[in-house]
C-alpha cells in the first residue's frame, strides 16, 4: 500500500507541476499596425511581463526604462483583429485574464510619447507642448511659478509659453528658480 501511495502522490505532484508549466503562445504588435511577435509565456505570468517580454521581441523599450513601471500601454487585441481598450491591471496574471470573456492571446503595444523632467516621468497630452504645460503634467507636476525648464545638461531656458515638438523618451531639467515670476 506504501507503493501504491506514493505513487498517488507522485501523481498528484506531477499533475501540478503539470499545471504551473503550462504555457500560453501569446502574440504581440506594436500599434497601431506595426510588426508582430509570437512567442511563449507560462499562463502564471503576470500581464506586465507580456508588455516587457512583447517589446524586448519587438526590439522596443518601454519608457521609462526598468525597475520604473512603463508608461507604455498594453491592449488586448481581439479575435478580429480590432484594437481593444487599455489593459489596466499588468498583475493580474495571463491565465487569469484569459479565463476572461472576450479575451485572447493576442495583444497590442502602445508607445506613448512618454517624457522625463529630472527624475519625474509623465505621457505629453499632445504633440506640441509649452513649458508650463509640460510642468503642469500628472507625474511631473511642478509649478511653472517656482521651476524653470531648461534642456538637458543646458543653461538655455525654455521660454514658459514657447511650444516645444514632443519626440518619445524626450528630456528636461526643471530647477527652482522662480524667473517665471512669483517665487516665495
Amino acid at each position: 500500500m506504501n507503493a501504491a501511495a506514493n505513487e498517488t502522490a507522485v501523481q498528484g505532484e506531477s499533475h501540478d507541476q503539470a499545471h504551473h508549466h503550462h504555457h500560453v503562445h501569446v502574440t504581440v504588435r506594436l500599434l497601431p499596425a506595426g510588426p508582430e511577435a509570437t512567442f511563449e509565456l507560462p499562463d502564471n505570468a503576470a500581464l506586465l511581463e507580456v508588455l516587457e517580454d512583447g517589446a524586448k521581441h519587438l526590439h522596443q523599450p518601454l519608457l521609462p526604462p526598468a525597475p520604473l513601471k512603463p508608461l507604455d500601454r498594453l491592449h488586448d487585441i481581439s479575435r478580429h483583429g480590432q484594437e481593444g481598450p487599455v489593459i489596466e491591471n499588468l498583475d493580474q496574471t495571463l491565465g487569469a485574464y484569459l479565463k476572461e470573456k472576450g479575451t485572447t492571446p493576442h495583444f497590442g503595444i502602445e508607445l506613448v510619447l512618454a517624457l522625463r523632467v529630472n527624475t519625474r516621468w509623465a505621457v505629453a497630452t499632445k504633440p506640441q507642448m509649452t513649458p508650463r504645460e509640460i510642468l503642469a503634467l500628472p507625474g511631473i507636476n511642478l509649478d511653472y511659478t517656482q521651476y524653470t525648464l531648461y534642456p538637458p545638461d543646458s543653461d538655455k531656458l525654455l521660454p514658459l509659453d514657447t511650444p516645444i515638438t514632443m519626440t518619445r523618451g524626450m528630456a528636461f531639467e526643471a530647477q527652482r528658480d522662480g524667473k517665471y515670476g512669483g517665487g516665495q
